[in-house]
């Protein structure tokens, strides 16, 4: 940004309005007490409007605090009450301050020279970069003064590339990071720095676990990723990191938008957003985001019919409290999708437009989930926050399994056909104490903290052998669901971790930030697999136990306000469920990683990069016991490294050019196995891939959009028997906003996959189960916004 100033008793004040803004449009503000000349430049960029002013006549004066929603007059009023300042505001929205009873005549007006600066949540905010996240601190934390590595995907991103999944809200947009979905395309789960989730479903949502699912972002306002272990934070965790969305909160303005998306292969999309205030004083907010879609597959019988609702309302009567009460409901049904088997070390060469299935038969998703948040804030600096979220998930229907895998002739593949009902019930809440407070010289943002998760598994399937399937001359319509009618396996599982943690954010010369933090888990975990009942199944439960301390330390010096360089160390656990031959039970399994890293970040806060080294263990990885015949029976005797180097960049570089890439460097490998699997590669796990992505706004009305998205070639499995080629994946858009009025309307054409790659996304682990990625696919969308 660039500032034309009058010599010495004017200055401008961060960032300018592009457009005229009238008086009684209000804004969004979260302004400390604190002495007038830091509050303004925080007013000025809170709210996008220019301000001058006389250097002298606010020094000396200070201001209370803004928190809340309000218009500029209100605002202004309040900040400047205890000052005896006064303030204009003139007919292109700018404001001048002045000594009350002083000549109102200004200098001639300072020119600035840049772009609107917009909200975070604004839903015209086209920024690729986001200052600040809380994932990693569950405090409102500048990533340039957090000691590990953490990257956000913001709303902009997903708009452009019409992201529909959350696994691909985050491939090609953050290093490292492969969004994948296991287990049949019914667990959305994501492999981070080499190490993949627990295949139950890994995402949090909005800082608590959301398990087991595959999510939908039609009110997803953003995507955190932390690398490395959580457990400080978020307990029983796998060490490579943690995906959070943060999901689109109630707004004061109202905004309202419809989009239509339709695409190749039969994909259609409507969706929903609106917003706005209830009451007159605006204490009483809504939201309602919601999509229907009706998703075909270039894959044979693989779709998918949703229909998704959010509401979401927010209660803010005063200016110490707020509570947001929120609903989803989900309804999926869907046919997954279990890939094709390898042949010779590499995925059968059959089409890939050809699945194993037995026809269209569809399994029903359906997901209630009911949450609530309420903060209170003692004063400016300390406040306490209590979050709790419910869900009620269920699977039912047919569907069929490679698990028995091929015969000796290589081409015949054997079945199980099954169907039957699965209820997944989930509770998870924590209680944050946060204040801020200064210390021998030293500034501290203090968190204290309990949270706990509850959750109970209950099952019951028919399934049974199912007629081979020829992979190269397939026959379908073999199976009859209706014949599996005995019920022979019910499963159930109850687990809970309860854990208590503290953290320090020190700062020290205003330049040097040391994050201290420690947690105690307690974990109770037992499950049972019989043939006799659901009730046999919770009596024979055994429950088996684990505690663990995870500590965690952190050390940032930001040299310049753009460069900052750090390095931390974190441990984390997570729970073992095997047998052992003498009925003990294991001790949970561990991470420990090591990180120094370097961000950047530009004047403005639009373009940052971080560039990360990491190493990291997991230990205590279960594995076949080599003294028992039985291979139930397991010992400790596991362990992984990964070690490497991601960069990201992401931001707006000049006014019309957005950018966004990554790179990471991957080496995971088994080091300790007796399964013979020790110095094998993990499965999934690509030594480099990167991502390349830029948009041009041409002018106000075009922009398009090009990159790439490169994954080198990977093991398909533990044992390394088949290998996933590498592929490069280019893709493009364009968009074209013609404007009515205030109102928006967007036309955009997206095109993935432009060369016609063929290509393998992932497996689900095993050499039966090679996912295709997409051919070439045209995705439009029309979106109105008013």
């Amino acid at each position: 940004m660039k500032f034309l100033t009058q010599p010495l008793l004017f200055g401008a004040l961060l960032a300018s309005a592009c457009e005229v803004r009238a008086t009684e449009t209000t804004y969004s503000f979260d302004i400390p007490a604190q002495e007038l000349a830091a509050a303004l430049p925080k007013l000025a960029a809170q709210s996008g409007i220019q301000i001058f002013y006389a250097h002298d006549s606010v020094a000396g004066h200070s201001g209370p605090a803004l928190r809340g929603t309000m218009t500029l007059n209100e605002a202004l009023s309040k900040l400047l009450s205890a000052s005896g300042l006064s303030f204009a505001i003139a007919g292109d929205g700018s404001v001048s301050i002045k000594a009350a009873g002083k000549d109102a005549t200004m200098l001639q007006p300072v020119n600035v020279i840049g772009q609107t600066v917009y909200d975070a949540t604004d839903p015209y905010n086209t920024d690729y970069n986001r200052p600040n996240a809380t994932t990693a601190t569950k405090t409102d934390t500048p990533i340039m003064e957090t000691p590990i590595s953490i990257q956000v995907v913001p709303k902009a991103v997903l708009a452009d590339k019409q992201a529909m999944t959350l696994p691909d809200a985050v491939n090609g947009h953050v290093s490292g990071v492969l969004g994948r979905t296991g287990g049949g395309f019914l667990y959305d789960n994501f492999i981070i720095r080499g190490l993949a989730g627990s295949g139950f479903g890994d995402a949090y949502r909005n800082g608590l676990f959301n398990r087991q699912d595959i999510y939908d972002i039609a009110n997803i306002e953003q995507i955190e990723v932390l690398k490395g272990p959580a457990a400080v934070l978020y307990g029983r965790i796998e060490p490579g990191g943690l995906v959070n969305y943060v999901t689109k909160k109630p707004r004061d303005t109202p905004y309202y938008s419809l989009q239509q998306q339709f695409g190749s292969y039969d994909q259609y999309r409507t969706l929903i957003d609106a917003t706005g205030p209830i009451n007159d004083d605006k204490t009483l907010l809504y939201r309602l985001n919601g999509s229907y879609t009706d998703n075909q597959s270039f894959r044979e019988f693989v779709g998918n019919e949703r229909f998704f609702v959010a509401p979401v309302v927010t209660w803010r009567p005063n200016e110490k409290f707020e509570t947001n009460l929120e609903l989803e409901y989900k309804h999926d049904r869907l046919n997954a999708d279990y890939g094709i088997p390898a042949v010779n070390g590499r995925p059968a060469p059959i089409p890939i437009t050809r699945t194993l299935k037995d026809g269209p038969q569809r399994q029903l998703m359906e997901s209630t989930l009911v949450g609530y948040d309420w903060t209170y804030r003692f004063n400016d600096d300390w406040k306490i926050t209590q979050r709790y979220l419910f869900k009620d998930w269920s699977l039912s229907g047919p569907t069929l399994y490679n698990y028995l895998g091929l015969q000796d002739d290589q081409r015949s593949l054997n079945r199980i056909a099954t169907t039957g009902v699965q209820d997944v019930m989930t509770h998870s809440g924590n209680i944050d104490l946060n204040g801020k407070f200064e210390f021998l010289g030293s500034k501290h943002n203090l968190l204290i903290g309990v949270d706990g998760f509850y959750a109970t598994t209950e099952s019951h399937d028919a399934d049974g052998p199912a007629p081979a399937i020829d992979i190269y001359n397939p026959i379908y319509g073999q199976v009859d669901f209706a014949a599996l009618t005995n019920e022979n396996a019910f499963f159930y599982r109850k687990e809970s971790w309860v854990g208590a943690y503290i953290q320090d954010q020190i700062t020290l010369f205003d330049k040097l930030h040391i994050l201290l933090g420690g947690r105690y888990d307690n974990v109770t975990t037992g499950e049972k697999f019989t043939p006799e009942s659901l009730a046999a199944a919770k009596a024979g439960r055994v429950e088996k136990e684990d505690d663990a301390f995870s500590p965690r330390a952190g050390v940032l010096y930001q040299a310049q306000d753009w460069l900052s360089v750090y390095g931390s160390y974190t441990e984390s656990f997570s729970a073992n469920n095997g047998v052992s031959a003498s009925g003990a039970s294991f001790d949970p399994q561990e991470g420990q990683q090591h990180e120094v890293g370097i961000k950047t970040q530009s004047q403005d806060k639009r373009f940052s990069s971080t560039l990360a080294f990491f190493h990291l263990t997991k230990s205590n990885l279960l594995t076949d016991d080599p003294n028992q015949a039985d291979p139930q029976f397991q010992i400790l005797a596991g362990k992984i490294r990964s070690k490497g180097i991601e960069l990201d960049l992401a931001g707006q570089v000049t006014d019309q050019f957005h950018l966004l890439a990554t790179y990471a460097y991957t080496q995971v490998n088994y080091i300790e196995e007796f399964s013979g699997l020790r110095g094998n590669r993990l499965e999934n796990v690509p030594r480099h891939q990167g991502s390349l992505w830029g948009t041009w706004q041409f002018n106000e009305a075009f922009k398009a959009g090009l990159g790439v998205v490169a994954i080198g070639s990977r093991p398909g499995d533990s044992n390394n028997t088949f290998t996933l080629p590498g592929y490069a994946r280019l893709d493009a858009m364009a968009a074209y906003t013609h404007r009515i009025g205030q109102h928006k309307l967007t036309a955009q054409l997206n095109i993935n996959n432009l060369l016609d790659k063929e290509y393998y996304a992932n497996t689900d682990g095993g050499s039966l189960g090679a996912i295709p990625g997409y051919p070439i696919n045209v995705l439009g969308s029309l979106k109105y916004e008013f």
